[in-house]
């Protein structure tokens, strides 16, 4: 009997054997881990690419890190100036360092996964603050004062340069070897010149402006050349500037300036300058210079001033050309870079 039951547990173990292992590949499954163990079919691949911050102050030291690993669960990353970032989720895995200055900096990321497989790659970067671009030249419109066509009205050379609301507009005269090639400032009205150009802020600029005067009359109200740089901030309320290219596309009123008064405001000016008569007829050329602060947009406002505040031949604006004409040939805005 005892004989009987003994061969029944061995045809019960071997078929229970053939039930759970069809082949020596499975029985391997179940192996502990070794030098037979299975290899890892899919370890992780550690890669990353960079990209340096760029904008104001100081976003160069702030570098971007893309995690690029494949067939990871766990990210380290060692930025090399002791700071560190650890992720076990792939969507979190890129990370952000903001560098204490420039340097040389070894960035290395270790991706492992479940398996205890790990894969490590580094790479050495250069933490160099960028120079400074340089400043634009400003875009002015008809610079030289050629006589163009505009929006409405015959030719001359104050288009692209006519706010109604602040001055007569200047006349188109011939002078300094050419013909129709200057705008003229005449006598006893109250001409002016305007125009809106862009400017970075906190930028310095050197503006050269080409003028004439007519010989003294004698008179009791000599002419001045007055130039005025203004700030975009004292635009009129909800004004937003517009620039142009084409004179014939340029408006003659509904400027950022409406009136002489906000002209006139100090806290409005960016540079104010006076040219009184040098006794010469000749062309001579002045230079001046200013530093746009926080704006990002300025008017250029230029006018004859000297006469009677009201009378004269123009529009009653609250001041006058003096006794003699003035003429402008050209004007350059450039910028001052180191």
């Amino acid at each position: 009997m005892k004989k009987q039951l003994k061969n029944s547990f061995l045809v019960f173990a071997a078929i229970a054997t053939m039930t759970m292992f069809n082949s020596c590949e499975d029985l391997e499954l179940f192996e502990p881990l070794g030098e037979n163990s299975i290899a890892d079919a899919t370890p992780p691949s550690a890669n990353f690419s960079y990209s340096q911050g760029a904008g104001l102050d100081d976003a160069w030291k702030v570098y971007t890190f893309a995690n690029g690993s494949t067939s990871a669960t766990a990210y380290t990353w060692d930025f090399g100036d002791g700071n560190t970032y650890t992720s076990i989720d792939v969507d979190d895995a890129d990370a952000v360092n903001t560098y204490p200055g420039e340097g040389t900096y070894v960035v290395t990321l270790t991706a492992s996964d479940d398996l205890g497989a790990v894969s490590v790659f580094s790479e050495t970067i250069m933490v160099v603050e960028p120079e400074e671009p340089d400043v634009p030249d400003p875009i002015l419109v008809n610079a030289d004062f050629d006589k163009l066509p505009k929006s409405s009205g015959s030719d001359c050379s104050c288009s692209g340069w006519i706010n109604k609301s602040i001055g007569d507009q200047g006349e188109s005269s011939s002078g300094n070897g050419g013909s129709d090639n200057v705008v003229k400032f005449d006598n006893n009205e109250p001409d002016a010149v305007y125009q809106e150009f862009e400017v970075v802020p906190n930028a310095d600029y050197s503006i050269q402006i080409v003028t004439s005067f007519s010989s003294l009359a004698g008179g009791s109200f000599p002419s001045m050349l007055e130039l005025r740089v203004l700030k975009g901030s004292g635009y009129s309320s909800g004004y937003t500037p517009a620039y142009y290219t084409d004179t014939t596309a340029m408006p003659q009123d509904d400027w950022g300036y409406e009136s002489i008064t906000q002209v006139e405001d100090a806290a409005n000016n960016l540079l104010v300058e006076v040219q009184t008569n040098p006794s010469d007829d000749e062309y001579f050329t002045y230079t001046y210079s200013f530093n746009s602060g926080a704006n990002n947009s300025v008017a250029l406002f230029i006018r004859g001033i000297g006469g009677p505040a009201t009378g004269g031949g123009g529009t009653e604006l609250g001041y006058n050309s003096g006794d003699e004409e003035i003429r402008a040939d050209v004007i350059t805005i450039t910028a001052i870079n180191n």
